[in-house]
This record gives structure tokens, sequence and C-alpha cells, in this order.
């Protein structure tokens, strides 16, 4: 089954010019140096937090596909780099819109007829650990805490660029002790078993009058108020590593 979901509060950014590849090249995890007409990306500063993830696509130059809110975070921070590459940078404002076939979640340009709704893909890619960063969370974390996989969006073959060094050692460190996983409801704090506080809480958001907290931790079942919660989504059932 296929869906389409209309993304009225997303946008584009235009990065055209003689260097546009070059400069792209040293800013996204993805390699654009590929054939390939499409990639699946990160902007990362150097601590290695995401500032976005975003879909890139090459027309005449390069498009990246976001939501609207952090579209001018992400240009300026590209901005403090261009100045030394021959090309520009623009947001643009194009219809976008989200599909999902077989829980492959993807973004285009153009504005099909949508059986669902932002808050539908907001909910649908939450549930997966694809979800699109927002301004509330651009910058804070770190792929991993977030849930993403790094195979769709890192090169660990390119060369080097912004937060690769970060990227690269969460790869190396071996297997992972934490992993992201998702609660119904307002969460500060989570225990094990034995009643020890355990994991990170990443955020809490509310979508469509439902709260979900997003903790990152490691296995383990897990406790609120003396009572076991049982995960919405979980990291560890999708055996990523």
């Amino acid at each position: 089954m296929t869906k389409l979901y209309s993304l009225p509060n997303y946008t584009s950014i235009k990065v055209k010019g003689a260097d546009s590849k070059e400069f792209l090249q040293g800013q996204i995890s993805c390699d654009v140096t590929q054939q390939q007409e499409c990639f699946d990306g990160l902007f990362c500063n150097e601590k290695g937090h995401v500032i976005t993830n975003s879909v890139v696509i090459k027309n005449d130059g390069f498009v990246i596909l976001l939501r609207r809110d952090v579209a001018p975070l992400l240009v300026s921070e590209l901005e403090k780099f261009s100045k030394f590459y021959d090309c520009t940078i623009k947001i643009e404002h194009q219809d976008i819109f989200g599909k999902q076939t077989n829980n492959t979640f993807t973004k285009h340009i153009g504005k099909p007829k949508s059986n669902y709704d932002e808050m539908n893909w907001k909910t649908d890619t939450m549930l997966n650990f694809c979800f699109d960063i927002d301004a509330d969370y651009s910058g804070k974390y770190r792929l991993n805490e977030i849930g993403y996989n790094p195979e769709k969006f890192v090169s660990y073959e390119k060369g080097c660029y912004r937060g690769q060094e970060i990227i690269a050692r969460l790869k190396y460190l071996g297997k992972a002790t934490k992993k992201a996983v998702i609660f119904s409801g307002s969460l500060n704090y989570i225990l094990n078993k034995s009643g020890r506080k355990i994991g990170k809480k990443i955020f809490s958001t509310t979508i469509k009058d439902c709260q979900q907290t997003h903790f990152f931790v490691e296995k383990s079942e897990y406790y609120s108020n003396d009572e076991r919660i049982i995960p919405i989504a979980s990291q560890w059932d999708l055996d990523q590593d």
C-alpha cells in the first residue's frame, strides 16, 4: 500500500554554481558524487549533532528538501563555508509531499492529491525512526540518539565532511549499548526492574493531542511509577547493527 502525505510546512533550498558539488560533499554525510539522482543525508555540526536530515536531488546543481522552519538555520550554517566556493544558496518555495511504500518513507517535489496530512507523516515517521528534524531539535542530538539508521544516511567511504569524525567514531565503537526507544505519554525518566534510573531522555512531543517521549536507553524492561511500561516503538526491535 502506498500513502501520499501533504507537507505544507516543508520547503527547498537550491545550491547552484560551479563548485556546488564540491561544497556539498564537504557538508553532508552522504556521497553526492555518486551517479544516483537522489540522496538521503544529514547536515551536522562539528560535534556531530544533526542540524537537519534532508533529501538532496541533483537538478541544475542541488535541491535540498527539508522542513520550512529549519531552512533558514541550515542556510546560515552553510553560508559560513560557501563564501569559499563558487556557489549560491537560496531558499525556494516549492510544494513538497511525502510518500510511504512498504514502510519506506521518501519526500518529493510536487503536489499530488494526498489522503494523509502532515501530522500523519510526523506520527508514521516518528514510529519508524526516520522523522524530520524541526527547529526545536536542530543541532541538539546525534543520529544514534535520534534513532536514525546510518546505513540510510551515511557514506563511510567518502572523504571528510562536517561532523564526520564523530559519526565515524559512533560506528567503530562496536555494538551499541543504547538505542532509541519511544513511549506513550510524557515521562521525565524511566527505571529498570531494580528501580534504577536508566537511559537519557531525548525529548517529548505532542502529535494530535497524543504525547510521546523519546529515550536513548539500554535494552531492558522499563518501569514508571512502579508499573511496567511497554514502548510504542523500539530501535532494539529493528536490529540495525
